[in-house]
């Protein structure tokens, strides 16, 4: 592969910046989409499931979101440095090319993405660092809580598109703005 490649977003014609949907003044959801990113998909190998969740714990400097059971997705860290890390420990999947992340923020949030999912994001039950894996406009969604107001959608590549529009339409109300 050549050394210039440069990955694109599959919304990079379609995530286009700006103010959208109803004016109340500021928009109550901000969108924007994490690109590029490196994603890992780690699986705990049979019986390595403390010392996997053990080793994840003491990486400086790696975004780790529970991805399941004795599963998690490791983000910010090259693919060779997660394999050679964790070998012995974990099953490791290159998911950078797979996946798209999208960040929604803002004071409305929780009731645009409540819209879709059963999940009770109050903040009382989902405190920030909590993933859950859910679907939202029939597409699986592991959505996570990066800060007070603010969640990370992680979707797959092929759904991002479908599933972009369908978070535009139901922020509308609010209004968003892309950056």
């Amino acid at each position: 592969m050549p050394d210039n490649f440069q990955r694109v977003s599959p919304l990079a014609d379609i995530a286009i910046q700006g103010r959208f949907g109803a004016d109340h003044g500021a928009p109550g959801v901000t969108l924007s989409v994490r690109h590029p990113v490196l994603i890992a998909t780690v699986i705990a190998r049979k019986g390595k499931a403390k010392a996997l969740a053990d080793a994840l714990k003491s990486w400086r400097g790696a975004t780790v979101q529970w991805a399941g059971a004795e599963q998690y997705f490791l983000l910010d860290k090259p693919f060779d440095e997660v394999r050679k890390k964790l070998e012995g420990l974990a099953s490791c999947s290159d998911q950078s090319h797979g996946r798209v992340i999208i960040r929604i923020e803002g004071p409305k949030v929780r009731q645009v993405l409540c819209k879709g999912t059963p999940v009770d994001l109050h903040e009382s039950g989902f405190e920030i660092g909590k993933s859950a894996l859910t679907q939202m406009a029939h597409v699986g969604v592991h959505l996570t809580r990066v800060g007070r107001d603010a969640f990370e959608l992680s979707v797959f590549r092929g759904f991002s598109e479908s599933f972009w529009e369908w978070l535009t339409e139901k922020a509308e109300e609010f209004g968003y703005q892309v950056i």
